[in-house]
């Protein structure tokens, strides 16, 4: 079973290694991809740490490695958020996240270099609480945009991947909390290595592929050049879809695209083809930004809206609070609503 193991988890290294080079040569740009190189680092640093624990001299470097390991489920978290939000940035709780399991790691590393059970429970257990309020967070993400992306094979992707890390972070917090010294640690280990070579193996496999660049780069903005050419079959589902996009039938409140397939009396598998194949929308949220922003657009130019406030035009855009509406403001515009208004009316005065 060790002789098992060891092929499982130093090809599992290997091929960790190996994407980390991968990814840095193709997206160290990206977020994305910095946020895949420290996931693939921290994983290699918890499966070394895990097995082997050099001694030199009486001391113990693989004590050393732990505060390493630690971020590793935190990288892991943030690396699955980004595959979900197609304009995903690090902000300062994101960081704090990091370091906060950074810091429960050195607490463990000194409470075991030291001999001190209290202070390494501590840490083993304010860094479990860490992980799981993630994985909490991670899966209400998941549950709530679980039917916005229109690229089937992404979506397939991203769903498997994600289903992965939160089995395989479970059982790891399991693992750790009930049965270690126990008597399984020779078959957890295996579990465990075994573990990380498919996931490791599965996204190599899927980021050589056609569409391997969706894991780490999307367009900015998250629209792609639809066809010249639109094929017969589409081009009276097309026409029916943009009449409702005339008609501005996605300000709807809640509007999902199930309700915007029973509008239109199409199957929603055809109707996420079409926005994604024939107007270039990666997700269905991007497509009813792109229009509510635009609509947005117009009513803060008009002088006879200019003191209608903020919020009452993100409500009848379809927005349920002014957060959602900001957000996908600035990202399209670079500028707050309340900024683009200011701007608009005092170039206007100056013109006049």
């Amino acid at each position: 079973m060790e002789t098992f193991d060891n092929l499982m988890r130093y090809g599992s290294i290997s091929l960790l290694f190996w994407l980390a080079v991968l990814i840095c040569r193709d997206f160290r740009c990206h977020v994305r991809g910095k946020l895949g190189v420290a996931l693939a680092l921290s994983q290699i640093v918890y499966l070394v740490s895990t097995k082997v624990d050099p001694i030199i001299g009486g001391f113990s470097f693989g004590a050393m490695l732990i505060p390493l390991c630690f971020p590793g489920t935190a990288f892991a978290w943030l690396f699955c958020l980004s595959q979900f939000d197609d304009h995903f940035n690090m902000k300062r709780w994101h960081w704090g996240v990091v370091a906060a399991q950074f810091a429960t790691g050195f607490v463990t590393m000194v409470g075991l270099i030291g001999g001190q059970g209290e202070i390494t429970s501590v840490g083993f257990a304010t860094s479990k609480l860490i992980t799981l309020a993630t994985l909490i967070h991670l899966v209400l993400i998941i549950w709530q945009g679980r039917q916005d992306d229109l690229m089937e094979s992404r979506c397939v992707f991203r769903r498997m991947f994600v289903t992965a890390v939160v089995v395989l972070s479970v059982a790891i917090l399991v693992a750790e909390t009930f049965l270690v010294d126990r008597g399984f640690d020779e078959l957890l280990l295996v579990v465990q290595s075994s573990a990380f070579f498919i996931i490791t193996f599965f996204v190599l496999w899927r980021i050589s592929g056609p569409d391997g660049i969706d894991l780490f780069v999307f367009s900015d903005p998250a629209v792609s050049e639809p066809p010249t050419v639109v094929p017969v079959e589409d081009k009276h589902d097309l026409d029916a879809l943009r009449r409702v996009i005339t008609d501005k039938a996605f300000l709807e409140q809640g509007l999902t695209i199930a309700g915007l397939a029973d509008q239109l009396r199409m199957p929603e598998h055809r109707l996420r083809r079409l926005i994604n194949q024939q107007l270039g929308f990666r997700n269905f949220s991007d497509f009813l930004n792109h229009h509510r922003v635009s609509v947005a657009q117009e009513r803060l130019a008009d002088c006879a809206e200019r003191h209608v406030p903020v919020l009452t035009i993100a409500m009848d855009l379809g927005y349920g609070s002014l957060g959602p509406f900001n957000r996908a403001f600035k990202e399209r515009t670079g500028q707050t609503p309340s900024e683009y208004r200011r701007q608009f009316l005092s170039d206007l005065e100056m013109a006049s």
